[in-house]
């Protein structure tokens, strides 16, 4: 029997599952691409292999009359004598041409070496001319000038009419799985390109089998948008022909293309300049090449089948795949069939669970090498010890560690090699080629905010000068976009350039990349100004001139004139609408009493009903149910309906107006006991005094109860509202049982039981519910341990391990059960971090004695009870973008949508000294999240118009709603400012 676990385990802790390191075992459904196309070309060849946008008109081409084309070209190829073994480089642009060449040279069983003849540097070109033997390239018409000056000794051009009209003899392709399939070159570590060995055996594994084919098959468009030399390029090329789909290779109109098809590959940063709502035939989007972010994967998501996935170019495009959804943690995924991950320390033995080590890939992926470097092969390729089959692992020099569940999560780089627009460059070999440039004394280049900065001495250097040497040796994604001359780079005490110093004095002067935006009025008469915090102790606010965000503009009239707005969004809110149709439906069931006849049994049961309903609708496990229901509305339907399902925190109408309709319905009982104890009302029944008593005194509690539950006596007497709540609600039904059973008892007929009466009455079991949903919460006590960590004097965040709760909801806690108690939101951490377990955490800010003492004394365990419970932040997961607006400690009920957004998102936080009061690590959190986060400090800035900040966010971010998170008084003003002006806003019910 195999083992279970890795055969190398860690001396740290436990070894890592198999399970989690290798691939399922399965066979691609072809061994060759070659194979893969020819099959296609024979069972379909009237079905169309490529669309051309980039032709005018558009071009299509059948798969037989690609292979008719494709073979003909091979055959003079052939003559020229290229075979298995041979690499011909292929200059080119985005065309049907492409694909010909490309098959052409597969079909010799020779490996094809993309390079794109629009943007390749002239120094590359000559190299890999050279490395590939310089006697044969493949071009077209439209970059064959690009080869004319070198010493190929035979061009071919891809149109060349004598090729089209030549007759196909008996041609057979050639290709082996151990064949290669194509070379990428990557830059090199001295500005020298590496060209990576791929073989069809490589590429077949992961484009012949799922999920790598992406569900690719007959009839299938898929998108072509990439540069050829990219080898994510091979993924879209080789991936559709290998499975019969339609390739749509797009010209200079993007959503031309992107409107055509069903698959779309490319990485984060394309995709991040569309919206799936304008493309709704694309079903499935693959992305890689660099880190995808969460709100970029939840939004598409929510919209067609997306994967996030990973792989250098030495595995073969990609090694691990996750198909993400919407409102779940961002991994990579796990190994694809046939291939291995390994995270291993610097003794190449595996890294327990949860620890951080280097990516090793092995498996079917693993490239062959580096062509013509077997130093640097033997430096990155090593035979893979873990499967002893004589197969090689590769050191990605990727830093991760495996996720409990077995997926993957990515941390970065070891060394200076990244990823800039989808393509590796490694920051060294850009350094080399700057200090090559004559008028160059000393460089150094860095990666900041995702572009190349180059930091060049003397001062005086001429950047021209540098832009145009480097263009001649570097490609188009390894240019600097940012030069900075100096008159001496800084230096360590070892005599290096202080890599760091540059990186900090550029983030400071630059503000990239920065935390937050502070919003901040100068005066009355002045206009506002943005401002980036660095949010750290030793930097000061710095003032800038251009800012993304103008929150300044006037405020547009409101929508509909003061009455009518008056009556829709203060008097005829949501929440009232729900009182007042309990109420509808109450005097409904009155007037089919009066048509039908009263008796107090049925006024007994309808008293019962609202009773059970108050109690049910306030009930944890209810709640959530009906929170999920309504905010698992697709993104994709139409905003009037998910606006409306937003409004589902309103609930508690429903339970106001079913607790004050209990009252009337027992009221109306004992004035009508009272009235036929002095007349004669048939089919009333008897009532004994006692229970008569019991009644009346159950109508004194509720209106004891409705008075203290009033808006303005209850934010008067809070505290003695809610123990009134708890003792009378306790009391009320101890009494409502009493009432129940006496009844029972006084109507029992003869020859019947009291057990059989009591539960042959509807109020009976109705009474069993509402008590059943009163106890379930205490069912749940528990006193459980905290981590107390304390943010300042006026904040302390509270660390819990035992739940994990989704997004937007709240808990309870407390010091003392029976008397007090006191609602949080939480803050979900699904997974293990910074040493604490996976759990949530909330944030207690003064506001009382109660969270004061909580502050100082910092407790080590404290009572909740009940469930975690949805509140108004779930119904974040309703929008495709939204805008949440935070005052004072509201950063906390916030902060778990901001640490995994359902949707792209801003911020606006009003409060006082931020980090002083709330932390650091809260302040980088929003930092890293929401980079142009508006925050407000109010000690500085004084009080913001919140209404003007929030409507001219919304409009600028394109939101489709405002989640405001602050006191009663500034929640009802911002809730109705917006909604008077168009803006969907939703904010805490006060008077529930």
């Amino acid at each position: 029997m195999a083992s279970s676990v890795l055969d190398v385990s860690s001396p740290r802790g436990a070894a890592v599952p198999i399970s989690f390191t290798r691939g399922t075992c399965s066979r691609p459904s072809f061994s060759t691409i070659t194979e893969a196309f020819f099959h296609y070309a024979t069972t379909q060849p009237s079905a169309t292999a490529a669309r051309d946008l980039s032709a005018e008109p558009a071009v299509e081409i059948s798969y037989g009359e690609l292979a008719e084309r494709s073979i003909r070209l091979a055959q003079r190829l052939r003559s020229l004598g290229v075979m298995p073994g041979h690499r011909v480089p292929l200059v080119v642009k985005r065309g049907v041409g492409m694909l010909v060449g490309i098959l052409s040279i597969l079909s010799c069983g020779a490996q094809y070496v993309p390079l794109d003849g629009g943007v390749v540097a002239d120094e590359t070109l000559r190299f890999v001319l050279r490395q590939t033997g310089g006697r044969i390239a493949l071009s077209s018409k439209a970059t064959a000038h690009r080869i004319s000056n070198t010493d190929v000794t035979d061009v071919v051009i891809i149109e060349d009419e004598g090729i089209s009209n030549q007759s196909i003899e008996d041609f057979t392709p050639v290709s082996k799985a151990e064949d290669g399939c194509y070379v990428i070159y990557t830059s090199g570590t001295t500005g020298t390109p590496k060209g990576v060995d791929i073989t069809h055996n490589n590429v077949t594994n992961l484009l012949c089998q799922a999920p790598g084919n992406l569900g690719i098959g007959p009839g299938t468009c898929v998108g072509q948008v990439l540069n050829v030399s990219f080898d994510m390029a091979a993924w879209e090329t080789l991936g559709c022909l290998s499975n019969g789909g339609t390739l749509v290779m797009r010209g200079s109109d993007w959503s031309k293309a992107l409107k055509q098809i069903d698959v779309l590959i490319c990485t984060p940063s394309i995709l991040s300049k569309y919206n799936p709502q304008d493309f709704p035939r694309l079903k499935t989007v693959a992305t890689a090449g660099e880190p995808s972010s969460q709100q970029l994967a939840d939004l598409w998501a929510s919209h067609v089948s997306y994967f996030n996935c990973y792989g250098p170019t030495e595995t073969t495009i990609v090694n691990t795949m996750h198909q993400h959804q919407t409102g779940q943690p961002l991994s990579i995924g796990r190994p694809t069939p046939g291939n291995n991950v390994y995270i291993l320390d610097e003794f190449l033995v595996p890294v327990p669970v949860g620890e951080v080590g280097n990516v090793w890939a092995g498996g079917a992926g693993v490239a062959r090498g580096y062509v013509d470097l077997p130093d640097k092969t033997t430096e990155r390729f090593r035979a893979d010890p873990f499967t002893q089959d004589g197969s090689n692992m590769y050191n990605t020099g990727d830093l991760c560690q495996w996720n409990p569940d077995g997926t993957l999560h990515i941390l970065g780089r070891i060394d200076d090699q990244v990823k800039v627009k989808g393509f590796r460059v490694e920051l060294d070999g850009v350094t080399a080629c700057i200090k090559s440039c004559p008028s160059v004394q000393s460089a150094t280049a860095l990666l900041i905010n995702n572009e190349i900065h180059a930091f060049i001495t003397p001062n005086h250097c001429p950047i021209a000068v540098v832009e145009a040497h480097l263009k001649t040796l570097q490609p188009y994604y390894a240019m600097p976009t940012h030069y900075h001359q100096l008159d001496n780079l800084p230096m360590t005490p070892n005599g290096k350039i202080d890599k760091r110093a540059l990186r900090m004095k550029e983030m400071v002067e630059v503000g990239k990349p920065q935390p937050a935006v502070l919003h901040a009025r100068m005066d009355s008469n002045a206009s506002s100004a943005t401002q980036l915090s660095s949010f750290s102790d030793s930097s000061d606010t710095t003032l800038i001139n251009e800012h993304q965000y103008d929150l300044e503009k006037a405020l547009p009239e409101k929508d509909i004139p003061k009455h009518a707005r008056g009556l829709r969004h203060r008097l005829l809110i949501v929440y009232r609408r729900l009182f007042s149709l309990v109420g509808l439906f109450n005097i409904g069931a009155a007037i089919a009493l009066l048509l039908t006849g009263i008796t107090r049994e049925w006024m007994g049961i309808i008293t019962a009903i609202n009773l059970a309903t108050a109690v049910l609708v306030r009930q944890e496990f209810v709640i959530n149910v009906l929170y999920t229901i309504t905010c698992s509305v697709p993104k994709s339907w139409p905003l009037a309906i998910r606006t409306r399902c937003a409004k589902i925190y309103h609930l508690g109408g429903i339970h106001s107006g079913a607790a004050v309709s209990a009252g009337a319905w027992l009221l109306a009982t004992n004035v009508a006991d009272i009235a036929c104890s002095f007349g004669s009302c048939a089919n009333w029944g008897s009532l004994s005094v006692a229970s008569q008593v019991i009644s009346w005194i159950l109508s004194a509690m509720f209106v004891g109860m409705i008075g203290m539950a009033w808006p303005s006596v209850r934010k008067r007497y809070h505290d003695l509202f809610e123990r009134t709540h708890r003792f009378a609600g306790w009391t009320m039904l101890a009494l409502f049982w009493v009432q129940t059973v006496l009844s029972a008892h006084d109507n029992t007929p003869s020859g019947t039981t009291l057990g059989e009466s009591c539960v042959k009455s509807p109020a009976f079991w109705l009474l069993a519910v509402a008590t059943a949903s009163v106890a379930s919460s205490w069912c749940f006590l528990r006193k459980v341990p905290v981590e107390a960590e304390k943010l300042s004097d006026h904040a302390i965040r509270l660390h819990f391990d035992y739940t994990v709760p989704v997004n937007g909801s709240f808990t309870r806690l407390s010091h003392k059960p029976l008397k007090e108690w006191h609602s949080f939101a939480t803050i979900p951490a699904p997974a293990a971090v910074n040493g604490r377990s996976k759990g949530y955490s909330l944030v207690v800010s003064n506001a009382g004695d109660w969270t004061k003492s909580t502050i100082q004394d910092g407790p080590t365990h404290i009572w909740t009870r009940g469930v975690p419970t949805c509140g108004v932040m779930r119904i974040a997961t309703l929008f495709n973008r939204v805008v949440l607006i935070a005052t004072g400690s509201g950063i906390g009920p916030v902060l778990g949508h901001i640490q995994n957004p359902s949707c792209p998102t801003q911020l606006i936080w009003s409060t006082k000294n931020p980090e002083e009061t709330f932390g650091e690590e809260i302040c980088q959190t929003i930092s890293e999240r929401i980079p142009n986060a508006v925050i407000h400090d109010t000690k500085k800035l004084g009080r913001p118009d919140l209404v003007k900040m929030g409507y001219n966010l919304v409009k600028a971010f394109k939101a489709e709603a405002v989640i405001i998170i602050a006191n009663e008084k500034i929640t009802k003003k911002v809730v109705y400012g917006l909604e008077t002006r168009g803006v969907p806003a939703y904010g805490a019910i006060w008077d529930s």
